[in-house]
């Protein structure tokens, strides 16, 4: 579960809010808007990478609102990928496992399990830079569920692929929509999410209404 109480932000001349939001566990939430509404910003707030200037934010009935980004039970996925161009695609996935301290065979073991649902056991020992985007996609989708997070919040993840991948790329978040993991994606292209989506909002100018 997560819920926003109230909460605000200002950058320069632009402010987000005041935001409140409950999303219950397990739903696809998507929120439409075009470039410059807040939506990047939103998901940033929610994973700790920026600080509001008021307002709550719970994640499964706990304030985070001041807890570090590497401290919350958050996964993020990047319009970029954001993977490490010179790791492999196993050290990519392993990446948070690795920081977080875990051993050697829980890392493997956890890594197996992610390429299989993600269907990249094949990927694990090639190079970033020789992946398709989907094959990207997919590795960065793995590493950003490997600390099992309560949320996973994807920024615009299907802007960087072409048409003919992007049914694919559909189809591989439809696995996490089935898995029941908690997932709120941001997009402009309303479209891209209407098969995904259990409930839809809009930003505008910093401002986040429902749509039914």
């Amino acid at each position: 579960m997560v819920r926003l109480n109230n909460i605000l932000y200002k950058a320069d001349e632009f402010t987000l809010g005041p935001v409140s939001l409950e999303l219950e566990k397990g739903g696809y939430f998507a929120i439409f808007g075009p470039s410059g509404s807040g939506k990047s910003m939103l998901l940033e707030l929610i994973a700790g990478l920026r600080t509001p200037a008021g307002g709550d934010i719970i994640i499964d009935n706990r304030d985070f609102t001041f807890v570090p980004a590497r401290k919350r039970p958050v996964g993020m996925l990047f319009q970029d990928y954001a993977l490490f161009p010179n790791m492999s695609v196993f050290e990519n996935i392993a990446f948070p496992l690795r920081i977080s301290g875990e051993n050697e065979e829980d890392i493997k073991r956890e890594v197996g399990v992610l390429s299989e649902q993600f269907y990249i056991q094949s990927l694990l020992k090639r190079e970033i830079a020789g992946l398709s985007g989907g094959e990207k996609q997919r590795v960065a989708l793995a590493r950003a569920l490997a600390h099992q997070p309560s949320v996973l919040l994807l920024d615009e993840p299907l802007s960087a692929l072409d048409e003919e991948l992007r049914d694919d790329a559909v189809k591989t978040l439809g696995i996490l929509k089935k898995d029941g993991q908690t997932v709120i994606h941001v997009t402009h292209n309303r479209n891209e999410v209407s098969d995904l989506a259990t409930r839809c909002f809009r930003m505008s100018a910093g401002k986040l209404t429902p749509i039914d």
